[in-house]
Order: C-alpha cells, then sequence, then structure tokens
C-alpha cells in the first residue's frame, strides 16, 4: 500500500487524542469505536494532571476543558480509616499550576470524549458502531474486519480499545502464528489483579464540602473521593481482594455483587460527617470493577501495536491511566514524524521495517516510564490500603504529617516531570516555577548512573570518615590546662563532670592559641573562620522547604557534632546525608525570607566575635578564658539565634498582614529569599577569603613557616604509634587533621552538588565542568569556606533561574 493511512480501533481518550494529533500534521486514518455513540455516558471521571493537560494544550483542547466550570480543588486531605484527619493541603490547584503550569482538574470522562471528538475536523474518519473482529497483514499493510463486516484497509493498526483489547487479542493470535515465541506464552495469563474498585458519580451529597479531596486509609480498603462541577462528588472505593487473581481467573462483577459490596462497606466513614453509603445513595452511576495491573512486555507485532491500557494499564488511584495513554499517543507520532523526516520528507511505501522501527522507537521511548508510574500506582494502593501494617502506620502517621506540603507536591511532580509531548508542536506558554525535562537546558541523567556515581561518592565520603576515627587522637586524660603550664581558672558549671568536660574543650583551643610555633597559630587563625561556611549553609539547608522531615532539617545535630566530634568528621558524614535526602525539587530551595535576614547577624554575634576574641590576647585571663569557653557553644548558638532573630522577623511581616495568597504558603514560587541569601554568601566569602589570603600571604612571606608542613603535616593515620613528644604537637597535628578531613568533605560535598544539579538537567555538562574546576581553583585562590559559599550562591541562582 503506497499511501500512510492508520486505522485506531478504540474511539476513548486515547484514539481521539491520536486522532486530534495526526490531523495537525495531515497524517490520514480512520477512528473505529464499538459503541453507538462518541461519548456514552458510562459514569467514570477523569482526573487530567499537568502532563496529560500540557498535551491537550498543544492540541487546543485546554480552554475548553477550562471553560466547563470545572470545580478546583481547594484542599486536599489523608485520612485514617475512621476519617480523622493526618495531614492536608490547602489550595492544591493553585501549587500545582504555579508549580507545573497546569492544575488538577476532575470531571466526568463523557465530557473530554465530547471535547476531543468536537476538536476533530474530519467527522468523517470517525465510525461508529465499528467493533474490530479480525485483522490480517498484507504486503504493505493491513486489512481490518469489523462486526457488521465493513473493511478497512491501511499502512498500520493502533489497538487503543481498553483493557480487554480486542486488538491485542487478535496481534498475540497473529504472533503465535506467524512468529511463535514472540510474544511470552504465559503472560496473558499472568495479569495480575489484587484490588477492585467502586467508582461513580454522586450529586448533591448531605455534608459533603465542596473544593475537597480525600485520600482514606484502610485496613485492606483505601478510598479517593473528590468534588466535582455541579456539586457533583467522584469516589473510588478499593478493596483489596482475599487472594490475587490473575488472567482469565480475574472476575467479572454484576449488578447483584455490587449490591453486596455496597451493603458491606456502607458504613465505612470518608469524613467525621459523610460516610461510602451516603455517598453511594446519591449516584448518578457506579459500577463495581476489578483492577488489572500490567505492563506488557511486548506491545506491538509487524504492523500492529497498542496503547493505553490495552499496553499500560495502572491502579487508578495515581490518576495516569488517560494521561499516560496521552503520552503514548505523543511518543507514537513524535517517532512516525522522525521517520518521515529520514524518509525524505514522506511517508509513503513505508516497508515492513519502517513501521517497526516506528513502533519499537514508541514503545523503547515509553517503556521504563509506563513500568514505573504503574510501579508507584501500585505501591501508593498498598500504602494506603496497610498491606504492610508496620510501614503505613510510620509512614502515615509519624512521617506524612510532619514532612510539610512540599514533599507531597515534589512527590506528585516527579511523576508529571519526564512527560512527552508532540515535539513538533508548540506547547503554549503557562507560567510555572517547575520545567518539564525536556524544558531544562540538558536532559537528566539516567537512574542507573545517578545510583552508581551516588554510592561511590557515599563510599569515598565514609573512607574519609573512617580516616578521621584513626587520625583523631587527642590526649584527653592529660587536658584540663591553660596551655603547657597554665590553669583553668573559670567556672561555669561548679564542680561537676560537665565543667570537667568544659575545661578540656577550653584546654584543646588554648593550646594553639599560645603556642610559640607560629605556624600553629596560623593554622588556627585560617582554620576557625572556614566554619563560618558550614555554619550558615547547614542553618540554610536546616530552613530550606524542601529538606522539612529529614535529617538536614536538625542543623543543631550537625553544629553541635562540629564541636564534639570536629568539623572534619561532620562535613564529611554531612556530605553523604545531603547526597541522600537534599531536596531535587525548584520550590523546595526556597528559605523564609525571615530565616535569611537573620543569617548575618545571627553568625556575627554567635561565631565572628567570640572567634576575633579567641585571639585577642589580654592580660585578663579570666575574660579570655571565659570568650574561649563561649567559643566551645558557637556553632548551635548560630542556631539559636537565627532561632530566635527570624521569629522576631516573622512576627513583624506578620503585622503588616500579608494576604493569604501571597502568604507563606506560595512564597516559596517567588524566589524572594535568593537576593537576601546571595547578600549572606558574599558575607561569608568576604570574611573567609580576606581571612584565607591574608594567612597565605603572612605565611609565604615568614621565614619560619612553611605552609606544606603548617596545613599537611601529617603522620601516617594507620600508624598505630606517633610517637609526639608533647601535647602541644599532638593538639597541632588533631587540628590539621581536622582541617585536611573537613576539606576533603568540603571539596567532595561541593563537587557532588555540582554532579546533582548536572543529573537534574538543570546545567549543561559543560556548566559543571567548568563549575568544578572553579571549585578547585578557589581552594587556593580564596579558601574552602569562601569557594564554598560562592558556589552556594550560584546554586541558589542556577535553580532559581529555572522558572519558566
Amino acid at each position: 500500500m503506497a499511501e500512510f493511512k492508520i486505522i485506531i480501533a478504540g474511539g476513548g481518550i486515547a484514539g481521539l487524542t491520536l486522532a486530534n494529533m495526526l490531523e495537525k500534521f495531515d497524517i490520514d486514518y480512520v477512528l473505529l469505536e464499538k459503541h453507538s455513540e462518541i461519548a456514552p455516558p458510562v459514569g467514570a471521571s477523569i482526573g487530567l494532571f499537568p502532563n496529560g493537560l500540557r498535551i491537550l494544550d498543544q492540541l487546543g483542547c485546554y480552554e475548553r476543558i477550562t471553560n466547563l466550570s470545572i470545580q478546583q480543588l481547594k484542599v486536599g486531605y489523608m485520612r485514617d480509616k475512621k476519617g480523622d484527619i493526618l495531614c492536608s493541603m490547602h489550595q492544591m490547584f493553585k501549587h500545582l499550576e504555579r508549580r507545573h503550569g497546569y492544575g488538577l482538574l476532575f470531571f466526568d470522562r463523557q465530557q473530554l470524549l465530547e471535547i476531543l471528538y468536537e476538536t476533530v475536523e474530519y467527522k468523517d474518519r470517525v465510525l461508529l458502531n465499528k467493533r474490530v473482529s479480525s485483522i490480517d497483514l498484507i504486503d504493505g499493510g493491513v486489512n481490518v474486519t469489523t462486526t457488521d463486516g465493513s473493511a478497512f484497509t491501511g499502512t498500520l493498526v493502533v489497538g487503543a480499545d481498553g483493557i480487554h483489547s480486542s486488538v491485542r487479542s487478535l496481534m498475540r493470535g497473529l504472533g503465535d502464528k506467524i512468529q511463535p515465541g514472540y510474544f511470552p506464552s504465559t503472560e496473558e495469563d499472568s495479569v495480575p489483579c489484587y484490588y477492585r474498585c467502586s467508582f461513580g458519580i454522586a450529586q448533591h451529597v448531605p455534608g459533603w464540602v465542596a473544593g475537597e479531596q480525600n485520600i482514606v486509609m484502610g485496613e485492606g480498603q483505601s478510598q479517593l473521593v473528590v468534588s466535582g462541577p455541579d456539586d457533583r462528588v467522584y469516589w473510588f472505593l478499593f478493596d483489596r481482594l482475599p487472594q490475587a487473581k490473575y488472567g482469565k481467573d480475574i472476575p467479572r462483577y454484576t449488578k447483584e455483587d455490587e449490591a453486596e459490596f455496597v451493603k458491606q462497606n456502607y458504613n465505612l466513614p470518608i469524613t467525621r460527617k459523610v460516610t461510602f453509603g451516603q455517598v453511594f445513595d446519591k449516584r448518578l452511576s457506579s459500577t463495581l470493577t476489578p483492577l488489572h495491573e500490567i505492563v506488557y512486555q511486548k506491545w506491538f507485532f509487524k504492523r500492529i501495536i497498542t496503547f493505553g491500557d490495552s499496553a499500560h494499564k495502572p491502579n487508578p488511584i495515581g490518576g495516569q491511566g488517560a494521561n499516560g495513554a496521552m503520552e503514548s499517543c505523543a511518543e507514537f507520532l513524535n517517532a512516525i514524524l522522525r521517520k518521515k523526516e529520514s524518509h525524505g520528507g514522506s511517508l509513503a511505501n513505508l516497508s515492513d521495517q519502517d513501521i517497526e522501527d516506528i513502533m519499537r522507537e514508541t514503545q523503547t521511548n515509553r517503556y521504563d516510564r509506563a513500568q514505573s508510574i504503574v510501579r508507584k500506582a501500585h505501591d501508593m494502593q498498598a500504602l494506603n490500603a496497610y498491606e504492610n501494617p508496620l510501614v503505613s502506620t510510620i509512614a502515615n502517621n509519624l512521617i506524612l504529617p510532619f514532612v510539610g506540603d512540599e514533599f507531597v507536591l515534589s512527590q506528585m511532580g516527579q511523576t508529571f516531570a519526564g512527560a512527552a509531548t508532540v515535539e513538533k508542536l508548540q506547547v503554549p506558554h503557562r507560567s510555572r516555577v517547575i520545567p518539564f525535562s525536556d524544558e531544562l537546558p540538558a536532559k537528566p541523567i539516567d537512574q542507573n548512573m545517578s545510583r552508581l556515581i551516588r554510592w561511590g561518592f557515599i563510599g569515598s565520603m565514609g573512607l574519609v570518615v573512617f580516616v578521621t576515627t584513626k587520625a583523631f587522637r587527642l590526649p584527653f586524660p592529660s587536658l584540663g590546662g591553660w596551655g603547657e603550664s597554665g590553669s583553668i581558672i573559670i567556672s561555669w558549671l561548679g564542680d561537676s563532670p560537665g565543667q570537667k568536660f568544659l575545661n578540656k574543650l577550653v584546654s584543646v583551643l588554648s593550646f594553639p592559641i599560645l603556642d610559640k610555633d607560629p605556624s600553629v597559630r596560623l593554622h588556627l587563625i585560617n582554620f576557625l573562620p572556614q566554619l563560618i561556611s558550614p555554619l550558615l549553609i547547614y542553618t540554610i539547608e536546616g530552613y530550606r522547604l524542601g529538606n522539612q522531615g529529614s535529617l538536614l532539617a536538625l542543623p543543631t545535630i550537625f553544629t553541635t557534632g562540629m564541636q564534639v566530634q570536629g568539623i572534619g568528621r561532620m562535613a564529611p558524614l554531612y556530605a553523604i546525608l545531603s547526597s541522600l535526602y537534599t531536596h531535587e525539587s525548584i520550590p523546595g530551595r526556597a528559605v523564609p525570607r525571615e530565616v535569611a535576614k537573620s543569617l548575618i547577624p545571627a553568625v556575627t554575634l554567635g561565631f565572628v566575635l567570640p572567634t576575633i576574641m579567641v585571639f585577642a590576647s589580654t592580660s585578663n585571663l579570666k575574660a579570655w578564658q571565659h570568650w574561649v569557653a563561649l567559643w566551645q557553644f558557637t556553632p548551635p548558638l548560630v542556631n539559636v539565634l537565627t532561632a530566635v532573630l527570624s521569629a522576631g522577623f516573622k512576627r513583624w511581616q506578620f503585622s503588616r498582614g500579608i494576604p493569604q495568597e501571597e502568604g507563606e504558603a506560595f512564597e516559596r514560587y517567588k524566589a524572594h529569599d535568593v537576593p537576601v541569601l546571595k547578600q549572606v554568601y558574599t558575607y561569608a566569602v568576604a570574611v573567609q577569603s580576606t581571612v584565607h589570603i591574608a594567612t597565605m600571604a603572612y605565611a609565604w612571606s615568614h621565614p619560619d613557616i612553611s605552609i606544606g608542613t603548617a596545613f599537611f603535616g601529617l603522620p601516617n593515620p594507620f600508624r598505630a604509634e606517633w610517637n609526639i613528644a608533647t601535647i602541644s604537637e599532638q593538639i597541632a597535628i588533631f587540628f590539621r587533621y581536622d582541617g585536611v578531613t573537613a576539606l576533603a568533605g568540603y571539596v567532595g560535598g561541593n563537587l557532588y552538588s555540582i554532579w546533582d544539579l548536572r543529573r537534574l538537567g538543570y546545567i549543561r555538562t559543560r556548566t559543571a565542568v567548568k563549575a568544578a574546576f572553579a571549585v578547585i581553583a578557589g581552594q587556593f585562590m580564596i579558601g574552602p569556606g569562601a569557594t564554598w559559599a560562592a558556589l552556594w550562591s550560584w546554586r541558589e541562582d542556577t535553580i532559581a533561574g529555572l522558572a519558566k
């Protein structure tokens, strides 16, 4: 067959979406729909997410959808089996719209079918009452026959006819006949069903609050109940089967089965005021159906391909069935258009191999993502239905209420990020903070490579931590005096173990500041100011929105650890935790402005001033020792001052009466914190680089100081005995090791953060390489602390600048 023509079996969302796409490029097709009308009132709802809405926007359908007066979701609740609230998210639609350019829209599936059909230009190509009964492969094409005896000839067949796909069954029969073994022999009988689902549409439900979405947990059950337009309520009640069913053993339910199901679950709470039975009583339509979950291994054979539920069928709790089908349509069209370009701008006379190339490319580009969506939906259902009670209890009762809405929104966003579009169609501009993956500066790195590098990095930082266990050899039993011969004359805690421990910490610091060797004192003068960056950045990351609910949100652990364990141990440990837990979403970068404003005064009063006083030797020994003792508390003191000052700034901001829409929940999308944070980083760069350059210049000019010895004169950490004669020298070596291992943690963490930006596609490879070289050069030119602060300043700009 010379001319290119596609036969589409199925006039559902996938089939009509594909028809609209083909018309945009003047590709001939015929659509065969088995029902007597294109949008039958089957009583189902549809949830459209940003990934699907972006495709519909390309097709000119988005405005028509938004004109339906759809109920915007104002509040999303997670509830326990009694209907009590576990956590909530306000303004869900607006959050998604700000983040991705599109919100979450729930409405009748019938309405979407009507819009898609209205958008079709050549309606004479959409034929009703045409159920496919046979497919024959012919030279250069296919013949399709329907149950009414009609025959159609085309280049290829697309099966978009649902989970009980006639096309898939016919395709498999041809495959088994022509190429035995092409399709796995047991695959059809291995399709699993773990849950059944009652779904439908109700209206005017007593006690229901418009604009709500409720996800209700349960033991072996869960519910998704959502507000719709015209006071509608869309419900899904998922019920776990006593044992999983497979293939032909998966039951089909009758109305009698549905009545018995409703009777058993009539009093099941949705909220404290509404039960499942009350919703069901107000039904406009309802269905009880088994839920297949499958991504078939082979989507095509010769000139036949399937997609949508006929190829990849997720549990509907994730809402991605229709959205994923539209993505498959887009990838299929992209493959066709690429083949057209490589075929001299024509689709005529495509060989069998050309057609298989198109189909293979479609499946390859969609397969992993389809599997991911099916897996995530399955895992979500398992979590909500307490398949593993311990895991669900920890996640839903102990973690979810505390991680904040950014975590939930970020998890949702990961599903949208890698979505497909029609590459040759313009995407209308919709302002959004989070670009889709195909809008990023670079293609994100695949998970396998990312995982390999992450674990390699963790191993290298773990090695640094291990070295500290061998190298940190403080002579604690011999400590307690002021330098070699003086006494500590202050007492904050009386004659207590706490005071004795404090005296030892004071004693540790007294040795290098009193040491007669200028290189020892110089090293300390250089080393301590380099702690400004970890103090600031641990604090900033602790308040960063995307880190809430993780260990990174507890900066006091790390700042206290700097004193108790040494920065040389904490820096690589923190780098490890950052690689595991740091946020990936662009809005998750946000730091409350009141926190950003408090950082410079907090670090100046809490750390810089006490550090200056440590080196400000005075004849008033008691006062000097008080400053050295106070310095031991400066890292956590910075956190305390940040909390106090930011609370004051927040109270002042609240007194100004900021409107709710423009309030705290939506500040994350405006990047108002970036200019303030850049001032903080500039301060850190200025102070630390000045100290670094000054100390290096002094060491270079001093005849008795060797930079190599002063900073890197270290014994073998794995040697059992170092045979160091004096306490002063032992402590000097400790500080050198503390500095060197901290440097390894700083540089390692800096380089990994650059890799992380490249991994996510936020920067190009060339930019990442330049940034890595800048980090290495910065260690020599301005010092590790200033380099870290400069990198973080650039990082804030880079991430915030991705918003479209």
